[in-house]
């Protein structure tokens, strides 16, 4: 499992047991504090931080990052980085629910080239779970 340090939001290390930055112990965190912590560095100023609060919300199928998942798809597509983006839409394929699935699907058209196929992924991963 890969980490953001919920104190310093430094991106640690596959296998890391401790923030190599300011030496933060991962077995403290707990599961609501770090849900909290990964949705807020969504936000945060460093690309790395946001899109691997993303990949990590999306592995941990973080349901309450919905709606600041679908807020960050929001925003004009020139302010959306593409990468970032993709990562979003991987996040709500795994978390995504009917709502999720609408929105995806009516907004298409407004993510980049690269979200696409992601996008379309995400479609089918949602869609499968409401068979």
């Amino acid at each position: 499992m890969r980490y953001i340090c919920p104190n310093c939001f430094k991106i640690a290390d596959i296998g890391d047991e401790k923030c190599q930055k300011c030496g933060y112990d991962f077995k403290n965190i707990t599961n609501d504090d770090y849900s909290k912590k990964l949705i807020t560095a969504l936000n945060h100023p460093d690309y790395n931080v946001q899109y691997m609060a993303a990949k990590i919300i999306g592995e941990l199928k973080i349901k309450e990052a919905k709606n600041t998942l679908i807020e960050y798809l929001k925003k004009d597509r020139k302010e959306r980085d593409p990468y970032i983006e993709q990562a979003v839409v991987a996040a709500l394929g795994e978390i995504g629910d009917k709502d999720v699935y609408n929105y995806i699907k009516e907004n298409i058209d407004n993510f980049s080239v690269l979200s696409k196929n992601i996008a379309l992924i995400a479609l089918e991963k949602i869609k499968s779970r409401f068979n």
